[in-house]
């Protein structure tokens, strides 16, 4: 009953070729296309895909009383919201038997001057990689993720981490600017002098508080070419790349903000074997054809596998085009990851708890799992306050910190329970490990969460109290609460 009565109205203010429904084949490409097969899994009752903004917050009317079960629970139909469809958390952007609201056309990107600021708008639905098309040639760059596929939308209402990001912040911390469609249906920008503490909340809240459809992204100049590229090793170098990186964290107000290091593990059914990655990165504009000093602990070392070796100058677009394109749906993967202080025995400690806990999945079709350290320097949490601030609750005081990954990439459908099991269970053995030394950081990536993992409240109770009361403010009924029942919530309702 419900379901018809959603489909007739919206078939009665909105464009019906943009409304798909299972067998189409439109909809089974679009289903198909999330990073995650797991997500893919699910079967929405329909896809729309608005054309403008005005579109968006026809929807939002249309849906909010069925989706808040006005019309009684026989006649509910819940929402999701799609951006790009990076983040593998099952239910984040799709709903099973509701309407998934698929952004992907709201893909324009834009270059305006705002005083003497240049601002770089960006639809929710773009990928990097048309951001980075724009900015090319242009001395400009932005802080965005580190590959042309991702989605523009998830990181940046999360965290998210960048080639710039010692230097210039979080990827959220960038935004100027919002265009938000509330649960009214109403549009409003979310800026420092306008609803700010919507802003705030929107930098680290994800879906909680209504559809982004714009995202505005300061930009910085920054020359044509800058330093980056990778240095492959295996296992028994590992504790030097760890110690070097370290060294150079310790530093803090010395050490320098143009530099970004992240250290991968990885190990592939395939090849049967471990191997280690440096992703090494130098933006300073006084790059040269001179590798800079503060990358060589890392690109010189040695033993390495030289063949592989890419660090040099490189163009933006060519850094994100080294990143692994995207699996399209076929293959399965999940994200968990744990934070914590900047300590090599910590480190080290989660480093075994990988290696050796993956043994009881490595039989795994299609197995591909890395263990990443992601840092957070002083630097770059400085710039949260610096930008205005942000709801993740990390401070320069404590750091720096370190984000530790585990994510999964495999074939079978049935191997899903075990290798959940391994990643729940290496993750929190690497909590219980970080905390009874003293070094466990409450919080957790949202980008990079699972199921079990209580975001918000990793937060601090500070800047949970002021989702929730944002939540409360501009959408008292709680429609992106329990209409939009995916991601990551803000009350533990239904």
């Amino acid at each position: 009953m419900g379901f018809e009565q959603v489909i007739k109205a919206l078939r009665n203010s909105l464009p019906a070729s943009n409304l798909f429904f299972e067998g189409d084949r439109e909809y089974e490409a679009l289903n198909g296309s999330y990073l995650s097969a797991m997500e893919s899994d699910i079967r929405p009752a329909a896809i729309f895909r608005p054309e403008s903004r005005k579109q968006v917050a026809k929807f939002v009317k249309i849906m909010r009383p069925f989706a808040l079960g006005e019309h009684g629970e026989e006649a509910t139909v819940r929402f999701a919201i799609r951006s790009g469809g990076q983040q593998p958390l099952p239910g984040v952007a799709n709903i099973e038997g509701g309407i998934t609201l698929d952004l992907g056309l709201l893909n324009s990107v834009e270059l305006q001057k705002n005083g003497k600021q240049t601002v770089v708008s960006v639809g929710a639905g773009a990928r990097w990689g048309a951001v980075y098309d724009k900015l090319d040639g242009t001395g400009l760059g932005v802080t965005g993720v580190r590959s042309a596929s991702g989605g523009v939308g998830g990181l940046s209402l999360t965290g998210g981490v960048s080639f710039f990001s010692s230097r210039e912040g979080f990827v959220c911390d960038n935004v100027l600017n919002y265009e938000v469609v509330l649960a009214s249906g109403e549009i409003v920008n979310a800026n420092e002098h306008e609803n700010s503490d919507l802003w705030i909340s929107l930098r680290g809240g994800g879906n909680n508080f209504g559809v982004v459809t714009r995202f505005d992204f300061r930009t910085f100049p920054q020359p044509g070419k800058f330093w980056g590229g990778s240095v492959f090793y295996f296992l028994s170098s590992w504790p030097y790349h760890v110690g070097a990186l370290l060294s150079e964290l310790r530093k803090k107000d010395a050490a320098d903000p143009n530099a970004h290091v992240q250290l991968s593990i990885g190990y592939s059914s395939q090849f049967a074997q471990f191997a280690c990655q440096s992703q090494l990165s130098y933006t300073g504009a006084d790059a040269t054809e001179s590798m800079p000093e503060v990358l060589k602990p890392w690109a010189d070392r040695h033993p390495q596998i030289e063949q592989l070796n890419s660090v040099r100058l490189m163009t933006l677009k060519e850094a994100v085009s080294e990143q692994p394109a995207e699996s399209k749906g076929n293959v399965r993967c999940a994200y968990m990851n744990v934070t914590v202080k900047a300590d090599a025995p910590t480190l080290f400690e989660a480093t075994e708890i990988f290696t050796n806990s993956l043994e009881s999945v490595k039989a795994c079709s299609g197995l591909m799992s890395s263990l990443t350290f992601q840092p957070y320097s002083v630097h770059t949490l400085r710039q949260t306050v610096r930008h205005g601030g942000n709801s993740l609750g990390l401070d320069p005081l404590d750091g720096p910190f370190i984000n530790i990954m585990v994510s999964t990439y495999w074939n079978k459908k049935s191997d899903d329970a075990a290798i959940l099991k391994y990643m729940s269970n290496a993750t929190s053995y690497m909590r219980r490990e970080a905390q009874r030394r003293n070094k466990l950081v409450p919080f957790v990536s949202m980008n990079h969460a699972w199921t079990h993992q209580d975001v918000i409240e990793c937060y601090g109770e500070e800047n949970k109290r002021a989702l929730q009361e944002t939540s409360i403010k501009y959408d008292p009924q709680g429609l992106f609460q329990r209409g939009v029942p995916g991601g990551f919530k803000l009350f533990n309702r239904k």
